[in-house]
């Protein structure tokens, strides 16, 4: 029997006996690759042989059987397949594409097991390459398209970037099943690197990285100067630095404050570095494949010299009060400010004193004398400071001129006269006496004694030698008689010496006139009736004339007598002068004489002395 008829009669056999034709044994799909096996597996298990095994594939072509443990096998499938006994699980091997198909058996088992399944064929994938449209592309300026190739059957393809999984987004366009991949407007972040992953159910392959270079930049441009600080002494040593981010590196160049350098590359270095380097700084990076030109902030950069050599400088010499003068204070170096101030107080606008726009100098007009003093300016710029003292002295005067000596003075004193004023520097002194120069004289004037024949006006002149000016005052002096101007101290002794005296010689005169005329004597002279001083009164007492108090004294003129005849006779020294008269008090029992009546009328010729008068002496005649 054939095995076609004997196949034939077994199905009908199992059919009868109720076996069925089913899909439960076997998974639903299978893949395998050319070359390779397929393994069919059923999902029988147990150890007791089935009575009967079947395989066939698309229905119609038998690839095997086992009845009773024996194989039968098609010869288009000698030596590729395998068969399990137990589990009726099957191998192929050497798949070809033709193996592909609908794959079935049938184990005639107690529990009767049937299947089927699709075996799929597939070439493995190989060879994947990734081909770009443009390798070097300007970031923001190109588009740039991917393809995957590969060798296999049914390929799958997955994008990477580094190893970031790449999906369709607003820049990444996916198209051919995937297997071209398109960036529009390329960063830097689409660079790479770049693979292609082609699978199929039965192999994968991968690409070799590729990174596609995009051209960016230059941004970010700065400048970093070392030592930081921007404020530099002029001799310094400074760098900068210039940094951009760039692909290609960029190219730099500098300018200062406007004016391009000769100097390129990304380090520009200041040696020995002066004010004219003062300014701004700017580094240009350039990118030679973008063309794009990207400037840093400016970098300002000072350079101060030390300020030295600090003066101030008064426009004239010397000053004199009244006029204008004007206070510069020069220094070299690099200035920033100038501070004034004048002894130790800070000196500020008014009137008299104003400024220059830079402080440089300051104006007083017009100078006085309380503009005297010690001005200092104080210069200052970031790096250093430095300051100037000057004395100023302001020349003045002579002001008014004022004396110190006596209007009178007795002959053969000591004279002193001095002649002050205000000025500076001191005055200078000359003197006249009645016109006459009297040199050898300072500010003080002395004659060690004094005549009558220096009794005039006296001229002090005082002058400046600086100033120019002179001032000059007059003094009138008087010289009297010595003791004239004398203080009357005498004692009481000697006061009752002079009444005794002045007594005796007023007897006499009286004895004499009586002796010569044959009568009594007529005494002329003004009388004057004077109150005593009580006795609580300062010079209070009998000790000068006697007497009790509250008497009235009668003075009189005892210089002259007249007689009866009508002649008369003179007493006493007849060159002293009338202020020298002596007067004598006549008393007869405490009262006056009756004959004296008649001279109340001669006091008008000559009044009665007063005290602090011309100095005289006064008796008083009392008989009792």
């Amino acid at each position: 029997m054939d095995s076609s008829h004997y196949y034939h009669t077994l199905t009908i056999f199992i059919t009868l006996i109720g076996l069925c034709y089913g899909d439960g044994v076997l998974p639903d799909t299978l893949y395998g690759a050319v070359e390779g096996k397929a393994i069919f597996t059923t999902d029988i298990t147990g150890t007791s042989t089935p009575a009967a095994i079947f395989w066939t594939v698309n229905s119609s072509i038998d690839i095997l059987s086992n009845i009773s443990g024996v194989n039968t096998v098609s010869p288009a499938y000698q030596g590729r397949v395998t068969l399990n006994i137990f589990t009726g699980s099957l191998e192929l091997k050497n798949l070809t594409l033709k193996d592909g198909g609908k794959y079935s058996v049938t184990v005639a088992i107690p529990t009767n097991k049937p299947g089927s399944t699709m075996l799929h064929v597939l070439e493995q994938v190989s060879n994947v390459v990734i081909n770009a449209s443009a390798s070097d592309v300007v970031e923001f300026n190109s588009s740039v398209s991917l393809s995957c190739s590969s060798s296999g059957s049914s390929p799958a393809y997955h994008w990477l970037n580094g190893s970031s999984e790449v999906t369709a987004s607003d820049n990444v366009q996916l198209g051919d099943g995937g297997s071209t991949l398109t960036i529009v407007n390329v960063t830097r972040y689409n660079q790479g690197p770049w693979t292609c992953n082609v699978t199929n159910p039965v192999s994968h392959d991968i690409s070799q990285p590729f990174n596609i270079t995009i051209y960016y930049g230059p941004e970010d441009t700065a400048v970093e100067v070392n030592p930081p600080g921007g404020l530099y002494v002029a001799g310094s040593a400074l760098s900068l630095s210039c940094s951009a981010h760039s692909k290609p590196v960029a190219q730099y160049r500098w300018f200062l404050t406007g004016t391009l350098l000769s100097n390129e590359g990304p380090e520009l270095q200041l040696v020995n570095i002066q004010t004219n380097q003062s300014g701004s700084y700017i580094c240009q990076a350039f990118n030679t494949r973008t063309l794009r030109y990207v400037s840093s902030e400016p970098s300002i950069i000072s350079v101060c010299e030390k300020v030295a050599d600090v003066s101030i400088n008064p426009s004239s010499q010397p000053i004199i009060e009244g006029m204008s003068v004007h206070l510069t204070c020069a220094a070299a170096g690099s200035i920033s400010t100038r501070e004034w101030m004048k002894d130790g107080v800070p000196l500020s606008p008014s009137d008299r004193v104003s400024f220059s726009g830079d402080n440089s100098t300051v104006s007083i007009s017009p100078v006085n004398k309380q503009d005297d003093g010690v001005y200092l300016c104080q210069v200052r710029n970031p790096v250093s400071s430095q300051k100037a003292k000057y004395n100023m002295i302001v020349n003045y005067g002579p002001d008014s001129v004022t004396f110190e000596g006596p209007l009178k003075i007795e002959v053969g004193q000591k004279l002193t006269l001095t002649c002050s004023t205000d000025s500076k520097p001191a005055a200078n002194y000359s003197w006249t006496v009645n016109g006459t120069e009297r040199p050898g004289q300072s500010q003080v004037f002395i004659i060690e004694r004094i005549q009558y024949k220096d009794s005039g006006t006296y001229n002090c002149t005082a002058s400046n030698d600086i100033t120019g000016r002179s001032e000059h005052a007059v003094h009138t002096l008087e010289i009297t008689a010595e003791g004239s101007l004398t203080e009357n101290k005498l004692s009481g002794g000697a006061i009752a010496g002079i009444v005794i005296a002045v007594l005796v010689l007023v007897g006499l005169a009286v004895g004499l006139t009586v002796y010569f005329t044959g009568g009594c004597a007529i005494v002329c002279g003004v009388v004057k009736k004077k109150k005593k001083e009580s006795a609580s009164s300062p010079g209070a007492g009998y000790s000068n004339g006697g007497g009790p108090p509250d008497q009235d004294v009668h003075y009189a003129d005892v210089s002259q007598f007249h007689k009866k005849d009508g002649g008369s006779v003179q007493l006493g020294n007849q060159a002293v002068p009338v202020e020298s008269t002596d007067y004598a008090e006549v008393r007869l029992n405490g009262k006056l004489p009756s004959n004296t009546a008649h001279l109340q009328n001669s006091q008008t010729k000559r009044p009665a002395p007063q005290p602090g008068s011309t100095p005289s002496i006064y008796s008083e005649v009392r008989k009792d």
